[in-house]
């Protein structure tokens, strides 16, 4: 079978997700995209640079796209995501598109942040045995896990009181930069962070048809009114069509250290659940690193959060010289 590789362009779009609902019916890993979906990511991509299209034929056979950091902090890991139709596997693509995947990582490291070290990583499903046998076979580790909470947002939901001396208020956009500094800084310690840019929180939330400010939820100290937590929030219309399920997706929750440890992370989570259950969503998912020192897994289970899922960061040093 004769293989044509070539970066990927915005008119393989359809391919691409017609790819991915292949692929997740085969896998059952909870990831459920759409065309407008790829169209974002793609828009954010210099795809001759990150990407590439393997073709059989008239038939993308698999993809591969490159998530650099604008701003790496120590060390430059660069995600690499990628599939492989379920019909052209075990031919030997995946192990060609990672090894290529990776030399790309290099050569994109070596012209943004020659002076870093290098780290390409990719996450895997757990129960994604081919994937899992993949990395190790190039040499990837396990670096981290995440596992993948679910909560049904039923009438048995219990709102929380708001710790004394905090406010809670939905977000809005004349407090966004400020939320967007206390963000970076709640999550300055957190393994894997890195700030997030003005383009970037941009990006993600207030330029984002996903995110959802009215079920957004920010925690304001009463002496000064400042922003000092925050629950950050999306919607993905790919799962509700594909699932019937309306989804919120929690994407963000924190609380600067001076405040924690007060019952203020619990009583925003509460919140945000009570309030997405009147807006009609059926159900919330987050995910959340296993070894969080803040005890956020904790504090999600007591919310009623349950694991569906569990994703490993697998990751691997690229040398440089």
């Amino acid at each position: 079978m004769e293989l044509v590789w070539r970066a990927l362009t915005t008119a393989d779009i359809p391919a691409v997700t017609a790819l991915c609902t292949a692929a997740e019916a085969a896998d059952d890993t909870g990831e459920l995209l759409s065309e407008e979906d790829f169209a974002r990511s793609f828009a954010e991509a210099d795809l001759p640079s990150v990407s590439l299209a393997v073709l059989a034929g008239d038939e993308l056979a698999a993809y591969g796209l490159l998530k650099p950091r604008d701003n790496p902090l120590g060390t430059n890991r660069v995600q690499l995501d990628g599939m492989v139709h379920p019909a052209f596997r075990r031919q030997g693509i995946g192990r060609s598109l990672l090894s290529r995947m990776v030399s790309m990582a290099r050569t994109l490291h070596l012209a943004t942040h020659p002076a870093m070290p290098l780290v390409a990583a990719t996450m895997v499903e757990s129960r994604s045995a081919g994937h899992v046998a993949l990395c190790a076979s190039r040499g990837f580790t396990a670096d981290r896990h995440f596992h993948e909470m679910e909560v049904a947002l039923g009438e048995s939901l219990a709102q929380l009181p708001v710790p004394a001396g905090y406010s809670l208020v939905p977000f809005t956009p004349d407090r966004s930069e400020e939320t967007r500094q206390v963000v970076n800084a709640a999550f300055a310690e957190h393994w894997g962070s890195t700030a997030r840019t003005p383009q970037e929180w941009a990006t993600s939330f207030t330029d984002s048809k996903r995110f959802v400010p009215d079920t957004s939820f920010l925690a304001l100290d009463d002496a000064s009114g400042a922003v000092v937590g925050f629950v950050l929030s999306r919607h993905y219309p790919a799962v509700e069509e594909q699932t019937g399920v309306r989804e919120l997706w929690i994407g963000d929750v924190g609380t600067l250290a001076a405040h924690r440890g007060r019952g203020l992370a619990s009583a925003m989570v509460s919140r945000t659940l009570t309030h997405a259950r009147t807006q009609g969503y059926h159900r919330a998912g987050l995910s959340v690193d296993t070894a969080n020192s803040t005890g956020a897994l904790v504090l999600y289970e007591r919310a009623g959060f349950e694991v569906a899922r569990t994703w490993v960061d697998y990751g691997v040093p690229v040398e440089l010289a």
